[in-house]
């Protein structure tokens, strides 16, 4: 009897103190009993933020220097704005929106800087509230529909094909670095996936023996990334990844390129564009790859200079993991198409690439001027059109000629002895004749027609 009174003693207590609770002024909430809403934070934050950094509901006040601002969000101001009228559009950053209690909700800057801040600092979703009071889903939300507008508007122009006036720019580029032909350099990347299913993890565990997802990337020597493949679980090497690449699936198929150059290398005749790898990849036609075991003062100059311009792919990765920390920690989102749309919302450096091109200075300027000066002397590469072949005959030989040597490996062996040649010349080393397109029928004839094995090569070489 003493229990049971003891205890319906403390339950009238709790009912007293929640009535008092009920009717005190510090309930106003949306529901009886609830504190209210704090909307008044988001407005502080959303104020504070354009004080900082924009300044538009600010009279006379300067915004944040273009250093400051480049230095916060990896981004130019002007880039920023370019964006920010794309969002706009989106319903879901527009400001008229109003919450379940009425009151206004986020501005556009504060979910664009919600999830830039997860992007350029990898900060978690829970961090965003320290700065511009949003709440851990609304800033993960914010992150992903970002993400995807960001991909709706620029995808098609900063991530694309390059067409042949710019496939023809970024061959001169090459040219001028001592590589005729070459379109970029190919590498894959890692990005460890926290939240995978452990069901999964034999199938996505890499060499770091962690779930990861790979990405394949083609970049030239500005950093300019004209491909981006990714989702490969990351059990799969670069081998695998290639056979899966739709690039390369086009290249084998004559879809793509549409162009071709024509130059005489060292004696041979060049009539295909090629990517600069590593020695993982096979020995096609479309890859030059450096000495394993370098035999020779030439192999060895060749093999110094290859790494010394294929590094652009290893300096790209690098420059994207550094402007966007978030893809240099374990991701915590839980479906790969969420990881795949803030990976191609990285085009975003592409559009600071192109934005800075035209600005670059010191001995990046002064190596491409003298390069370039000494590649227009030369005169060696011209570039042509591929007409459409409507016959079927005329179809089929040109698929054999063309898109069916892709895999050719001998066209590999010739291409490589002939860069070799040509860097030991270019080099200084050696004095080596380099003929300007008008001999390109007669260097075709001889590659076709000449050495066949590799000691006959090798003696041509010499």
């Amino acid at each position: 009897m003493v229990a049971a009174a003891a205890a319906v003693g403390l339950l009238s207590r709790r009912a007293l103190r929640r009535r008092k609770l009920r009717n005190s002024a510090l309930c106003g909430g949306s529901t009886p009993g609830r504190l209210p809403n704090s909307s008044s934070l988001r407005l502080h934050a959303a104020k504070g933020l354009d004080q900082d950094y924009f300044c538009r509901d600010s009279d006379g006040q300067q915004a944040a220097s273009p250093a400051r601002f480049a230095q916060q969000w990896r981004m130019s101001r002007a880039v920023y704005e370019r964006i920010r009228v794309e969002m706009v559009k989106e319903s879901y950053f527009a400001e008229t929106r109003r919450d379940a209690t009425g009151c206004q909700s986020f501005s556009t800057d504060q979910k664009m800087c919600a999830a830039l801040m997860q992007l350029v600092d990898g900060v978690s979703s829970r961090a965003v509230w320290n700065y511009l009071k949003i709440g851990s889903s609304t800033a993960t939300e914010s992150l992903k529909q970002f993400s995807r507008a960001v991909v709706h508007h620029f995808k098609e122009e900063h991530l694309r094909d390059p067409s042949a006036e710019e496939l023809q720019s970024i061959a001169n580029e090459y040219e001028c670095l001592g590589f005729p032909g070459c379109v970029g350099c190919l590498d894959c990347a890692d990005w460890e996936w926290d939240t995978c299913p452990v069901g999964w993890h034999g199938n996505y565990k890499g060499a770091s023996k962690k779930p990861t997802l790979r990405m394949e990337a083609v970049c030239d020597d500005y950093l300019y990334c004209w491909h981006l493949n990714f989702g490969v679980p990351g059990s799969k090497n670069d081998l695998n990844i290639l056979y899966s690449c739709t690039l390369f699936q086009r290249i084998r198929s004559g879809e793509w390129p549409r162009s071709q150059p024509k130059a005489i290398i060292a004696r041979m005749a060049l009539t295909w564009f090629y990517y600069l790898t590593d020695s993982i990849y096979p020995n096609w036609r479309v890859f030059v790859k450096t000495y394993k075991k370098p035999l020779n003062k030439k192999q060895k100059t060749f093999g110094k200079h290859h790494e010394g311009v294929r590094k652009a792919i290893q300096r790209f990765f690098g420059v994207l993991f550094r402007r966007y920390r978030i893809l240099r920690q374990p991701c915590a989102l839980w479906f790969q198409e969420d990881m795949a749309v803030i990976m191609e919302a990285c085009v975003m450096h592409n559009m600071t690439v192109r934005e800075r091109k035209s600005t670059y200075t010191g001995t990046r300027v002064a190596r491409v001027a003298a390069d370039a000066a000494e590649a227009e002397d030369a005169g060696m590469t011209t570039y042509h059109k591929i007409a459409a072949q409507e016959e079927p005959i005329a179809l089929v030989e040109w698929l054999h000629q063309g898109a069916g040597q892709v895999e050719n490996r001998k066209h590999h062996h010739d291409l490589q002895v002939a860069l070799t040649e040509h860097e030991y010349a270019r080099a200084g080393d050696n004095k080596a004749e380099e003929s300007s397109g008008d001999e390109f029928d007669e260097g075709m004839e001889a590659f076709v027609g000449g050495a066949s094995t590799e000691s006959e090569i090798e003696t041509e070489a010499k």
